[in-house]
């Protein structure tokens, strides 16, 4: 086996095999530390759960008005939503309506003074899945949250093992295999994760960083090259064959996103051709994975 200097460092080279492309996938949606989102405006009881949450191995954050809690959903999504109805700026009505028709399975917690029946089925018709009234057990808050977590980890991995399309492409994770137009694509396991993790974020941009680390579950040094060369790797298998749709898309400034589109075929174009990132230079740092 040989050896590879990065950053400094000799490291040696290692095969990324399709087990650990298996497990890698299994995985996806597990972290170490779920983190819940908490809009309460009375900060006692709000630091208290995030106090309680946080005991349970939770990470969670506090945002104590409708707006901020807003903002803090729509910049990264939360394992579970823990909120009071009587909010600042935005109430928790109109949040549960606004996050439902952008994050129809996220799971909603609600905490509330109101203890009326009316008031609780209301909030369940809105789209909650759990109601408590206060005040409550902290005991049986950090329970009711920790199966929220549990239920919706076993819908999503229920999920993310069927097949996934987009335009003629099809991706079966329980095979590790990926077709366009019912023709088979020969990935390399690394090629097939970075695939993987464009695909959990369709439409989204993600910087090289983010996708560094959701693929080699490393951080990424400075002037490492290592994305922009496995991206060039997989474009020449997925977009660059001739076919109806480019799928890896550039979003110059923020990094990569997945996102069938028809191609564009512009009068005296080549077929199949595709803009060509930059190459790395002689000087560029690679993750030793993509060492030939």
């Amino acid at each position: 086996m040989r050896s590879q200097p990065v950053h400094g460092i000799v490291t040696k080279l290692r095969v990324v095999t399709c087990r650990e492309v298996l497990t890698f996938v299994s995985e996806m949606t597990e972290t170490e530390h779920p983190y819940i989102l908490i809009i309460e405006d009375d900060e006692s009881t709000g630091e208290a759960v995030a106090f309680h949450l946080r005991r349970a191995g939770f990470a969670p954050r506090l945002e104590i008005d409708g707006l901020a809690g807003l903002q803090a959903l729509k910049s990264g999504l939360p394992a579970v939503l823990v909120l009071d109805l009587m909010l600042p700026h935005i109430d928790g009505w109109h949040l549960i309506r606004e996050v439902r028709s952008w994050a129809p399975n996220l799971p909603i917690i609600v905490m509330t003074a109101r203890t009326n029946e009316h008031d609780r089925v209301e909030v369940l018709g809105l789209g909650a899945d759990d109601v408590v009234s206060k005040p409550f057990s902290m005991r049986e808050l950090v329970a009711r949250v920790t199966a929220a977590v549990r239920r919706a980890s076993v819908a999503q991995l229920d999920a993310e093992r069927q097949e996934i399309t987009a335009g003629d492409l099809v991706i079966d994770p329980d095979r590790l295999a990926v077709t366009i137009a019912g023709q088979p694509i020969d990935l390399t396991p690394l090629e097939f994760k970075l695939l993987w993790v464009l695909t959990e974020h369709r439409g989204r941009a993600l910087s090289r960083d983010v996708i560094y680390q959701r693929v080699w579950r490393a951080e990424r040094g400075h002037g490492d090259r290592s994305v922009d060369v496995l991206v060039r790797r997989l474009r020449r298998k997925v977009d660059e064959i001739g076919g109806a749709y480019t799928y890896v898309q550039t979003q110059h400034g923020v990094g990569y996103r997945f996102d069938a589109m028809l191609r564009q075929m512009p009068a005296g174009a080549v077929r199949g051709a595709t803009a060509e990132e930059p190459r790395p230079s002689a000087h560029s740092s690679l993750h030793p994975s993509l060492a030939r």
